[in-house]
């Protein structure tokens, strides 16, 4: 069992997750979304969490754009505000692996010399900020965002009533 399955399982069972909300990316769609990013591989549990469900990973988290249809524009957007709105050299990115925007300021990548890697840190670029690493692996954060997902759910059902799942 992959880490995936392994934070989804207490989500699903818990009733924090509908099962058949979780959709996966096929092997054709992760190829896509390389060849749209110029790059020739991926970490290993990046690859995982798409395979698992990536292709609409809003059941995990609407903290930014990541899902798969946004992804394989997502290097275009990330040049675009990084040259145009803060007039800024997008190099340093190119050939690196954006998996996460944030609305038209900052995203998370992964740099290219850690696209090897089997579950690296990433990074974050943000117009207001020097570039950091997150400072915890992939899988690490993935599963920070499992573990926080029940209370942001309840904190949500406080605030504007409800019960149940995403």
């Amino acid at each position: 069992m992959g880490f995936m399955e392994q934070l989804a399982r207490p989500l699903i069972a818990g009733g924090w997750v509908n099962r058949e909300s979780i959709t996966g990316c096929t092997q054709g769609d992760i190829e896509t979304l390389l060849r749209s990013q110029g790059v020739e591989q991926i970490p290993a549990s990046y690859r995982e969490f798409l395979e698992y469900g990536g292709r609409d990973p809003y059941w995990l988290s609407r903290g930014g754009e990541w899902d798969y249809e946004w992804l394989l524009e997502a290097k275009t957007v990330a040049r675009e505000f990084v040259v145009d709105d803060y007039s800024e050299d997008f190099s340093p990115f190119e050939s690196g692996f954006i998996f996460q925007t944030h609305q038209g300021y900052s995203f998370y990548y992964f740099r290219p010399e850690n696209l090897a890697d089997p579950d690296p840190e990433f990074w974050i670029y943000s117009a207001t900020e020097p570039v950091q690493s997150i400072g915890v692996s992939f899988s690490e954060w993935i599963g920070e965002l499992a573990g926080y997902l029940p209370q942001a759910i309840e904190l949500r059902n406080q605030l504007h009533g409800g019960t149940g799942s995403r």
